[in-house]
């Protein structure tokens, strides 16, 4: 526990007769409230950089692993969290690029998230959560949650959530909804559920269904 330092003691009854009619010469140590100094250092987060680096902080019970690849491409996939507990969040930031592969869904309380710049690419039956700017292209029975300004790809049988000024995308046999102002470009077979504000364009945007409100 840290000590409680003060400038200056309290002036006694004497002392205080003496001071007064001297207020020039009094100190403003004696005026106010002694202070506390107070130091709160936080520890820096720890960032990983590769797949290993994410296996091992997964397997040794992190909570919450910040990934920032610096540009690199990493690949992730069923291994990588085979050893994680089910309950997480593993956040990829700043500019960084990963490919996830996952044959298994996760646990419902294991998730990740992408951010910030990050461009993320997942295939088989990956749950992703996309903020800010993020990129992500979903192939396969993926699922993707996106808010704020994120551009989503969704092919396949994939299947999107998106409102805010969510950019969405979809090819294939994709199905989405959305909400806010999203904006959706269709193609293929893919359908959408949407708002009135959501606006949607591309050769299959008649196979939309209004929302009931």
């Amino acid at each position: 526990m840290g000590h409680i330092l003060r400038e200056s003691p309290w002036p006694t009854r004497t002392e205080r007769s003496a001071l007064v009619g001297k207020k020039n010469t009094v100190s403003r140590s004696t005026q106010r409230h002694p202070r506390v100094y107070v130091s709160r250092v936080q520890a820096p987060t720890r960032i990983s950089r590769n797949a290993d680096s994410i296996r091992e902080r997964l397997r040794n019970g992190a909570k919450t692993v910040v990934v920032d690849t610096a540009g690199q491409l990493i690949e992730l996939d069923d291994k990588t969290f085979a050893s994680a507990g089910d309950e997480w969040t593993l956040r990829f930031t700043a500019g960084s690029q990963a490919r996830i592969h996952l044959d298994s869904p996760l646990p419902a309380t294991a998730h990740i998230v992408a951010t910030d710049a990050t461009t993320v690419e997942v295939t088989g039956q990956v749950h992703l959560w996309a903020y800010t700017h993020a990129t992500v292209t979903a192939f396969d029975q993926c699922r993707v949650v996106a808010h704020n300004h994120s551009f989503i790809r969704a092919c396949d049988h994939s299947a999107v959530w998106a409102d805010d000024n969510v950019v969405v995308h979809a090819y294939d046999e994709a199905t989405i909804q959305a909400t806010d102002h999203a904006i959706l470009a269709l193609s293929d077979g893919a359908r959408a559920v949407v708002d009135t504000a959501v606006v949607v364009r591309g050769p299959a945007r008649k196979n939309v269904t209004m929302r009931d409100t």
